[in-house]
């Protein structure tokens, strides 16, 4: 190889390892920041703080499940509903996998059923129990501008609801 193409292909694997660096150091600071995000989002729904979630989640949030709102604005008022009905509602991180501008988090949520809770619209009524429940879910946000902006999401309403029935007159909780 002549000099000049000897100096060209060094240039080049020099640019190329550069742009590496750079690309490698971005995905780790964006897992890093929304590692922070994800747990912030935690933090704020366990003091039951729906004002802060305007940090983490963005006016326009789309929610692609049914039963909660859409936008910041929906979100609060789902939170709002939540904490209503199980007023120590508490979700606990379990594992999160964050890999680009996608966040998976298992979860569980714990509260006591001291309220009546309808789980939707057209949904039986679950009279108090005084039961303590706990079910889990699994969601998947999309962030962007450091804020979640989109969400799909699955929990356990089934585990929930057997939990609340009542029982029989005669048998134990």
């Amino acid at each position: 190889m002549n000099p000049l193409g000897r100096t060209l292909t060094g240039a080049a694997v020099s640019l190329l390892t550069t742009i590496a660096l750079v690309h490698s150091g971005g995905a780790a600071d964006q897992s890093a920041a929304n590692g922070a995000l994800l747990r912030q989002y935690f933090a704020d729904i366990n003091a039951h703080d729906v004002a802060s979630l305007k940090d983490v989640i963005a006016e326009n949030y789309v929610q692609r499940d049914t039963g909660q709102g859409t936008g910041l604005a929906g979100m609060q008022a789902a939170y709002q509903r939540y904490f209503a009905m199980f007023p120590d509602f508490r979700m606990t991180l379990e594992d999160s996998v964050i890999t680009g501008d996608k966040i998976v988090a298992r979860f569980q949520i714990t509260a006591t059923h001291d309220h009546p809770v309808q789980l939707g619209a057209n949904a039986p009524v679950f009279p108090p129990t005084g039961k303590q429940l706990a079910w889990e879910g699994i969601s998947i946000w999309r962030v962007a501008n450091g804020k979640f902006v989109e969400h799909w999401g699955v929990d356990d309403l089934l585990g929930a609801a057997q939990q609340m029935r009542s029982q029989p007159p005669g048998q134990g909780k």
